[in-house]
């Protein structure tokens, strides 16, 4: 009777070497993949190293209406600031500049005059929700949309319609609506009253 050795260069070890480079190669095609999927992200993703594009355009919103409707009088400079040039109330007169815009709501807050029986008022409150990209309409262009929900205790809640955009690597407030009543009812009324408003 005769004995086979399989040795190193026999045939069990080449099976066992072809097994082992099926294995390696598999292994390197899921990497590749692994890596091309992480790195190909949403921009509505978070980046490795900051905040998301839902994140800063809720912040956005968030501060321009603490700006414009939380503090009396108006903060006119970070309301300014956080708009765009077409959406600034100085536009048809010197192309919405940052300057002309702050003077401007500095001479229209010194106009307010606050009420000695709304000194008290509860603080406002905002919520942002609806986060969703909107079209461009005939005079805004296309961008981000959010509904805002402001409420002070004691008073009734109400909602605005913003449209956000990019504008110079920040986002800016270009377009902002009362919802109304026409909307009262309406879970989602952001394309809506943004399209129904120019």
């Amino acid at each position: 009777m005769t004995t086979v050795l399989l040795t190193s260069e026999g045939p069990l070890m080449k099976l066992r070497t072809s097994h082992l480079a099926v294995a390696v190669l598999t292994c390197s095609a899921l990497c590749a993949l692994t890596a091309c999927s992480s790195s190909s992200s949403s921009p509505d993703t978070a980046a490795s190293s900051g905040p998301s594009t839902k994140q800063l355009v809720t912040k956005s919103a968030k501060d321009f209406l603490h700006a414009w409707m939380a503090v009396e009088p108006s903060d006119g400079e970070t309301m300014c600031k956080l708009q765009t040039k077409a959406a600034r109330p100085n536009f048809d007169e010197d192309g919405g500049t940052l300057h002309g815009c702050i003077t401007q709501r500095q001479r229209d807050s010194a106009g307010d005059t606050t009420d000695k029986g709304n000194a008290t008022r509860a603080p406002l409150s905002i919520s942002i929700s609806n986060y969703q990209d909107v079209l461009a309409s005939r005079t805004h262009p296309a961008g981000k949309g959010v509904l805002a929900t402001m409420h002070r205790e004691g008073e009734d809640q109400f909602r605005y319609a913003l449209r956000v955009v990019k504008d110079g690597g920040q986002w800016h407030i270009e377009q902002k609506n009362d919802v109304g009543p026409r909307f009262r009812h309406t879970a989602d009324p952001v394309a809506a009253v943004l399209a129904d408003k120019e």
